[in-house]
């Protein structure tokens, strides 16, 4: 089979295989969301009741913060304008410059130009689709055979980091990880304008998908690629170690590598792409550095990170969901969560390095048998053992981590992201390997783990009263801890932990235990040559790919439609009863930040890592002491609320909202809703005068405001929206400046008669942003493209020098002819 074609059927297969991953939400009707997770909460409670348990508890982010943002996207894009203020949030806040938003990730096209929620499963289907096609390319170049090529290629894209990160941008980035890597391998193998600009167009992916810490950590890994290949250059005394062979994209037969003329000059290639790169995602990195320079987020964690000579708790235990990611449950319905009360972290934390049993135990010690024949073992192998240390907060790389300027305060737990990478390829070469080998170590050993397996799930059940006994304390400790908490309702939590573990912990360890006796049986089969090769190998694959399966298939819920956006009486109520943009505060664990924009409605807090600090200080008194990081989804009580009763009345907080009434005689008007006690407040209107008898009439979009009013005398117009350095405004056409009222909202010079206004947000850094990403654009694609008439030596002779003219000239024919 050709490259091209083999590369045309494995696209075809591993579609095949997402396809039937996302089954119900492609083709079944439903929807790839986990927002059922609001039907716990008492302010989304319906006729299911107190007893109803979400698919995925774990997954509230993408509800109250990614699926909203990417309607509001969609919507803001098809009105022909950028996104650059979220109007609905906290009194209003940067929306691109959160990079969480992810506005010019490849994906969201598919949103911006199709239907909701129908996207979110085919924007899932093909990022998985993209991760599992850009890691067949890296195999295939660096000389996988077909077998490791295309096990490769198939696990990744289902492996442990990229479906539990599924709904968060996290994935956004790492799907470009593997294509990064091919990109760069291409530049140190034959550096040339097209490899550069590959690379650019790469690195700019892996920026703007909306993850600053994932991009990151894969912008490293790739540093350390080139930097273990200039080791292996100055060591061996040439570029690159020879590669058996590589296969050209064009569809070419299978040639010989070619090695580059010096290290160096690949090197400084791939020094070149990536600055490309980085321009080319200017567009986003560049105000998230402003809105982090506003925000007190980078110095909270700075104040929290420990010092480098500090040894931190290590999280050696959750290690183990390397090999058996549900060894502690999750917070999946049926499943008990023993996590927390082990001190383990959540499932998305621990099991990111997942690759499948067979992979860990099996592939990746043949692989490391080759370690002298292929010296990417030495690299890969440390890559993950690298990602392993980090990710447990292990020494001397937890240290190393904390000591360096941006990584100290990225949460790095998420190398395990390294560790997948790394075990997959390790994989495949083991893979090529299987029939190279005789005699397969270790198989008595897993023989005797699986019966321990076994023995374990048969005796769990002798545990039951000391579990009912802990989980009892647990959640009367966690009940008597929440304001308005029904005891009732956490006894029965634990009654279900209970139930959930003595039913799925035994079917758990009996399935790994089997799952270990199979792998035993087939390497016995193959060391006495009763089963061909091709046999075992199809068989190794087709388990670590049913492994994946079982892993991932419905841990990103697929819900019914009607629950994805319910609409229960206090949302129906807010709508009907409050005039906009009036804003809504809730207290406790009830309408949490940001979930009321997937309705319309203004929250006064925001749901973001990244907040305005002028707005924090401003709602200081709201929250509850005690918590060091500044952030609006801090705890908020009746009393926090009666603390800080003006600045509500002054931010236009219409209502307040909570499963508790407020104490008697706090407020005028207090209705019940369902379960619900809404409060009303005495607000001061959106937009304000200090002139006598002014008239206003302003129409607030997101980012823009515009309309008219009416001044007897010169005064000063008040828009409670959150002031900051960006916005922009004119009267009657002429600029005016905007000024901060009270610290936090805009405030404006109107002269006195009848005035049109316009109000809009537009941050001088941000057109210093599209400026760089265009440049770098332009660059990217002259690299990919080249004009014909850019080939003539004659010129560059004259400009160049005769040398420089040749070297480029080189570079120019290793480009295809017809461009």
């Amino acid at each position: 089979m050709s490259p091209r074609r083999e590369l045309l059927a494995f696209s075809a297969v591993l579609a095949t295989l997402v396809a039937g991953f996302f089954s119900e939400s492609l083709f079944g009707g439903k929807v790839l969301s986990p927002a059922d997770v609001l039907l716990v909460s008492a302010s989304f409670r319906d006729q299911r009741g107190t007893h109803y348990e979400p698919a995925n508890r774990l997954l509230m982010d993408p509800v109250l913060q990614f699926q909203p943002w990417i309607e509001f996207n969609r919507k803001m894009i098809r009105q022909g304008r950028l996104p650059l203020w979220n109007d609905h949030a906290g009194c209003g806040a940067p929306h691109l410059a959160n990079g969480q938003s992810a506005v010019f990730d490849p994906f969201q096209v598919i949103a911006y130009l199709g239907t909701l929620p129908e996207a979110y499963g085919w924007m899932a289907a093909a990022r998985l689709w993209i991760a599992g096609l850009g890691m067949f390319l890296l195999a295939r170049s660096w000389g996988f055979g077909p077998w490791g090529r295309w096990f490769s290629g198939l696990a990744f894209p289902f492996c442990g980091f990229l479906v539990v990160w599924l709904l968060y941008p996290v994935t956004n980035v790492a799907v470009w990880m593997p294509w990064l890597f091919w990109a760069g391998d291409r530049v140190l193998r034959r550096p040339n304008l097209r490899a550069v600009g590959v690379l650019g167009l790469v690195t700019g992916l892996v920026l703007v998908g909306g993850h600053v810490q994932t991009s990151a950590h894969v912008l490293l890994a790739a540093g350390l690629f080139v930097l273990w290949q200039a080791a292996v250059t100055v060591r061996r005394g040439r570029a690159i170690e020879p590669e058996p062979a590589v296969i050209e994209d064009s569809g070419a037969s299978r040639l010989p590598s070619e090695e580059p003329r010096t290290g160096r000059r690949g090197v400084c290639y791939w020094a070149v792409g990536v600055t490309l790169g980085i321009m080319l995602a200017a567009v986003e990195v560049v105000p998230l550095g402003f809105y982090l320079a506003r925000s007190p987020v980078w110095e909270d964690r700075e104040r929290e990170r420990d010092s480098p000579w500090v040894i931190a708790r290590p999280r050696v235990l959750g290690a183990i969901c390397t090999a058996f990611p549900y060894a502690f449950g999750s917070q999946r319905r049926g499943h008990p969560h023993l996590g927390r009360g082990l001190g383990v972290d959540n499932l998305n934390e621990t099991a990111g390095g997942f690759a499948g049993l067979a992979t860990l135990i099996w592939l990746v010690p043949l692989a490391w048998s080759a370690r002298r024949a292929n010296a990417r073992v030495w690299f890969l192998a440390g890559l993950a053992a690298l990602g392993t240390l980090g990710s447990c907060r292990l020494p001397p790389v937890d240290n190393l981590l904390r000591a360096l300027p941006v990584l100290g305060v990225t949460d790095n737990r998420r190398l395990s992201l390294w560790v997948a990478f790394s075990l997959i390829l390790l994989g495949g070469i083991g893979l090529d390997r299987l029939q190279q080998t005789r005699s397969v170590l270790w198989g008595g050993l897993w023989a005797a783990v699986a019966l321990l397996l076994v023995t374990g799930a048969v005796a769990i059940g002798r545990l039951e009263p000391y579990l009912k006994q802990r989980a009892t304390d647990h959640y009367a400790k966690a009940a008597s801890a929440t304001a308005g908490a029904d005891p009732a309702v956490y006894q029965r939590r634990a009654e279900r932990q209970v139930s959930s573990t003595l039913t799925f912990v035994p079917r758990y360890l009996g399935l790994a235990g089997v799952h270990l006796l199979v792998l035993a049986g087939l390497a016995e089969s193959m060391r006495r040559r009763l089963v061909p090769s091709p046999l075992i190998r199809s068989a190794v694959v087709g388990l670590t790919l049913v492994d994946l399966f079982g892993f991932g298939f419905g841990l990103n819920p697929a819900i019914a439609r009607s629950d994805d956006r319910p609409v229960s009486p206090v949302i129906a109520y807010l709508r009907r009863e409050l005039k906009p943009p009036g804003r809504i505060l809730a207290i406790g664990e009830e309408l949490p930040p940001n979930v009321l924009m997937r309705y319309g409605l203004d929250d006064a807090r925001n749901y973001d890592s990244i907040e305005l600090a002028r707005n924090l200080a401003f709602f200081a008194p709201l929250y509850e002491p005690g918590t060091k990081a500044r952030t609006s989804r801090r705890d908020i009580t009746w009393e926090g609320v009666l603390r800080s009763r003006d600045r509500l009345e002054e931010a236009s907080v219409q209502a307040v909202v909570g499963v508790t009434p407020p104490p008697a005689g706090s407020f005028r008007r207090v209705d019940r809703v369902g379960e619900m006690w809404v409060a009303h407040v005495a607000s001061a209107p959106w937009a304000s005068a200090d002139s006598p008898n002014a008239r206003i009439a302003l129409d607030r979009e997101p980012g823009r405001i515009g309309g008219e009013c009416e001044f007897e005398t010169s005064g000063q117009l008040v828009m409670r929206e959150t002031f900051d350095p960006g916005w922009r405004a004119t009267v009657d056409g002429l600029p005016v400046e905007i000024n901060s009222y009270r610290e936090v909202f805009l405030m404006m010079p109107v002269p006195a008669g009848r005035h049109r206004l316009e109000v809009w947000y537009d941050p001088p850094e941000f057109r210093l942003a599209i400026a760089a990403s265009v440049f770098a654009l332009i660059a990217v694609v002259f690299a990919l493209t080249v004009p014909p008439w850019f080939r003539s030596t004659r010129i560059m002779a004259v400009a160049l020098g005769r040398t420089q003219a040749a070297e480029l000239e080189s570079d120019l024919c290793s480009l295809p002819a017809n461009n």
